[in-house]
């Protein structure tokens, strides 16, 4: 019984010590805790990151810093970077990479247990060979009192693919992609389009066009701008009748000038405001023949020697470079031609437009043209920059009136049937056919403008009496006129929200000059002489 209570007393004392002992040991020391710092500053051979010791496991830091490898899940027996000692935040500068080769990195931290590693972070050093995009800025075109369109034309990519691209704007020079509002337009090089918005009224701003490869950020020339007021000005070109002759006449906000002196037929076929320059595009009869011309400011420039015919049909200003669509006779055929800053350039033989219609496009360096090869089988074609492509082939046959490039997508209106079927109103999409009309009736469409994500048209419809005044928004069609008088829709031009339309109605005896906005008319002209409006310009 004695050595049973010492066995007892004996377990006693011992569990009681051991108690002691773990007590004073402490609990169990663990690893660090820690995260990997974002990679920055990447170059063809460095980069930066670091990491954060939020946890130092219960015993002090030793060594940290970061390790890296061409394979997942970098360990310092590797290439690794050594930054001091302790917890908390610390930076890591890791060199000797190779160029355009992709890395993992961790940060460790090591303690008297071990070492600990942060989330593995990729990145890829940059081509050693790569440099910043080469650029430049498109001339703002459409300006409104909230809206402008741009662009750019990237020539040179510097060697790396380019991943953004765009325009900034600002009201002081040299705007940068940090410090102002900018646009995003996709990828690539080569020529792009940027609608700028969110402007206010007679405000001067200044544009650039950017590039971003994995050098950096490029920019374009910068390029001014000034917005209109907010109530717009509305220009549309031509003619009246003076009883006569025709006279080639210019409408602003409603109120007419003559550009001829009413002694030879003339007329204006497009109009087109630059700044504060406007121009207008036309011919003149000098008694044998039709010359083209072209006015700025109301002053005229010849762009035929008035031996044979010529005429023009629309004008556009990209920047300092006025560019005129328009044909010439040869005394054989008319010639297709382009004008740039009175330089003529021949894009084909026979005759180019219709009048009234034909259009001439400019994005970046690119030169859109739209018009009709004409000979037994008509055919639309589209030139770019000189080389032609047919809209469509026999034994469909077309005519194209009228060009608008939009984020580098390709309008063009007109009209394609087959033989012995009424005309269908067409708009080619990048040189797809799009029919606004079923054929039931004989069909045009004179005019295209894309706004934003909406495609307008404007034309006629021909109900085997007479013409109706049409415009389709979308495909959706609405009659501009009721049918009881002849009418057509030559252009149309969106400013803002407001859908403007201009061309003629006939009010049982002469040809009126017309304006709709949004549907409503507007006469130009009192109808006592004939008259139409063939453009619309809205500024």
């Amino acid at each position: 019984m004695k050595n049973f209570f010492f066995i007892i007393l004996l377990s006693i004392i011992s569990f009681n010590c051991q108690k002691e002992i773990s007590s004073e040991n402490g609990p169990a020391n663990l690893l660090p805790t820690l995260t990997t710092t974002a990679v920055s500053s990447v170059t063809s051979t460095t980069a930066a990151s670091g990491g954060n010791i939020s946890d130092d496991g219960g015993s002090t830091i030793t060594a940290r810093g970061v390790c890296w490898s061409t394979s997942p899940n970098p360990v310092v027996t590797g290439n690794y970077t050594t930054d001091g000692t302790g917890a908390g935040a610390f930076s890591s500068a890791i060199t000797g990479l190779t160029a355009a080769t992709l890395y993992y990195v961790r940060a460790y931290a090591t303690n008297s247990m071990g070492t600990a590693y942060g989330n593995e972070i990729s990145f890829t050093a940059t081509n050693a060979t790569a440099a910043l995009p080469t650029l430049t800025t498109t001339a703002a075109t459409a300006i409104t009192s909230t809206t402008a369109t741009s662009g750019g034309d990237i020539t040179n990519g510097g060697g790396a693919p380019i991943t953004a691209r765009g325009v900034c704007w600002s009201t002081t020079v040299n705007p940068t992609i940090a410090l102002s509002t900018k646009t995003t337009d996709g990828t690539g090089t080569g020529a792009f389009t940027s609608a700028i918005t969110g402007l206010t009224a007679s405000i001067t701003y200044h544009v650039r066009a950017y590039a971003t490869n994995s050098v950096g950020t490029a920019y374009g020339n910068d390029v001014s701008f000034t917005t209109s007021s907010s109530i717009p000005d509305v220009y549309v070109a031509g003619f009246e009748d003076n009883g006569t002759h025709l006279v080639a006449k210019l409408w602003k906000n409603g109120v007419a000038t003559s550009l001829t002196d009413g002694t030879k037929d003339a007329v204006v076929e497009s109009v087109f405001v630059n700044g504060a320059d406007v121009y207008a595009a036309g011919g003149v009869h000098n008694g044998t023949f039709t010359v083209a011309k072209v006015w700025k400011n109301e002053v005229a420039t010849s762009l035929t020697n008035g031996l044979s015919n010529g005429g023009t049909s629309c004008v556009f200003v990209s920047g300092s470079d006025v560019y005129v669509s328009g044909d010439e006779d040869n005394g054989v055929n008319y010639i297709i031609k382009i004008w740039k800053n009175g330089i003529a350039t021949s894009l084909g033989s026979t005759s180019l437009f219709s009048p009234g219609t034909g259009g001439v496009y400019v994005a970046g360096s690119d030169v859109y043209v739209a018009g009709t090869i004409r000979g037994f089988d008509n055919m639309g074609t589209l030139w770019k920059n000189g080389g032609a492509t047919s809209l469509s082939s026999a034994p469909v046959y077309s005519h194209a009136y009228s060009v608008v490039v939009s984020d580098a997508d390709v309008y063009v209106a007109g009209e394609e049937h087959n033989w012995g079927t009424n005309s269908i109103a067409t708009i080619w999409k990048n040189g797809v056919p799009v029919h606004l009309t079923t054929g039931t009736n004989y069909a045009e469409a004179k005019s295209v403008f894309v706004s934003g994500t909406d495609v307008y048209a404007a034309g006629a419809v021909f109900d085997g009496t007479r013409n109706t005044a049409k415009l389709w928004k979308n495909g959706v069609e609405t009659s501009l006129t009721n049918g009881t008088n002849n009418a057509v829709a030559y252009s149309v031009y969106v400013f803002g929200t407001d859908v403007y339309v201009t061309g003629f109605e006939n009010n049982g005896t002469k040809d009126v000059a017309k304006i709709w906005k949004n549907g409503v008319a507007t006469s130009l002209t009192n109808g006592l002489n004939e008259a139409e409006a063939y453009s619309i310009f809205v500024k």
